[in-house]
């Protein structure tokens, strides 16, 4: 009997294990496959619990005429065998980039090009903005490293544009409508003026929420249209990475602007978002850190994409539910003490 019962558990365990093997696999299969079939633009994050690196391996391998890559940072042992698969393939395969430690690993064919972008002084080529077949355009705030892709919080989006596929090819900014929505896609810094003029006036019209969720926070202009936002009764709310607490109240205080609660990750690994969401109306989105650096330096790419449906306020809810869970106010208040302890109970 026991021997059976035994013989049973095994049998289940195996059972299991397959199964969850199996469910895992299509889960990833259908997340690729949620944007293949999905005419609006698709939000991916790991705090979705989507697998954002399969996701792009997954473009990347069904890729079948041409890849344009402009990257910070490009590491991912399986986005690089990915592209160097489809550079063998002789798909012409363009990439630019600022860190590339693989690039041995790419036929030297004449499909492949490879550009680096030395760092100069402080500006950063700190774009993350992927183009496939001239339809499939990926952008966002993740580098292609097993860190940014795996463990620190990013989102990323497919969008089916061919107009917006040959903007990131020739680095170039536009305007477009995307399925009814329009989106902006700007070049910094070329077009870093634009920008910021699109993001403040965007927060000057703001009538009943802003969340934020960066990386590094420190543009003046930007700061200055969040704390009139909360002046004229709007629910702002900011979350930013722990490591930018010191530059952000720095500069809270350079400005004078008093009253300016915001809320840091406290937990492991980096908040590395780089979004506002304005009234539930309009995502601004990209590379970019809301900082001089980033709309005046740096080469960056963001995107503002109006008319969010209910599909893409889901799952920008999930993205901002968790950070909630793992930030804490400052400065701190009695209430918000409390709240801390109730989240550690949880």
């Amino acid at each position: 009997m026991k021997k059976k019962q035994a013989t049973l558990r095994i049998i289940f365990v195996v059972v299991t294990t397959v199964f969850l093997g199996v469910l895992a696999k299509t889960t990833k299969e259908e997340t690729y496959n949620t944007f293949l079939k999905s005419e609006e633009p698709v939000i991916f994050s790991k705090q979705a619990h989507e697998d954002v690196r399969q996701v792009l391996c997954d473009a990347i391998d069904h890729a079948d005429k041409e890849i344009s890559l402009r990257i910070y940072n490009l590491q991912e042992p399986s986005i690089i065998a990915s592209l160097s698969k489809q550079a063998e393939n002789h798909l012409p395969l363009t990439i630019d980039y600022q860190m590339f430690k693989a690039r041995e690993a790419f036929p030297k064919t004449s499909n492949v090009t490879l550009t680096e972008h030395p760092r100069e002084g402080r500006k950063l080529m700190h774009q993350k903005a992927l183009a496939i077949d001239k339809k499939y355009a990926w952008i966002g705030s993740a580098n292609y490293t097993s860190d940014s892709l795996i463990l620190d919080s990013n989102l990323i989006i497919g969008i089916k544009s061919s107009e917006l596929c040959d903007h990131i090819s020739a680095n170039t900014s536009g305007s477009f409508v995307i399925n009814k929505q329009p989106l902006e896609y700007f070049v910094l810094p070329k077009d870093g003026s634009k920008a910021l003029f699109s993001v403040l006036q965007i927060l000057n019209k703001a009538e009943k929420t802003i969340c934020v969720g960066m990386f590094a926070l420190t543009h003046p202009g930007i700061l200055q249209a969040l704390h009139d936002a909360m002046q004229r009764g709007v629910a702002v709310e900011v979350i930013i990475d722990k490591g930018f607490r010191t530059p952000l109240q720095g500069q809270l205080e350079k400005l004078q602007l008093k009253n300016f609660p915001f809320s840091i990750k406290t937990t492991p690994h980096k908040l590395h978002h780089k979004f506002g969401i304005i009234d539930r109306k309009i995502l601004i989105t990209g590379s970019t850190n809301w900082s001089e650096a980033g709309f005046g330096l740096n080469d960056e790419s963001l995107i503002i994409l109006h008319k969010l449906t209910k599909t893409q306020n889901q799952k920008l809810d999930k993205i901002w539910g968790d950070l909630l869970k793992s930030s804490q106010r400052y400065p701190q208040t009695g209430k918000d003490l409390h709240q801390n302890e109730e989240k550690k109970a949880a």
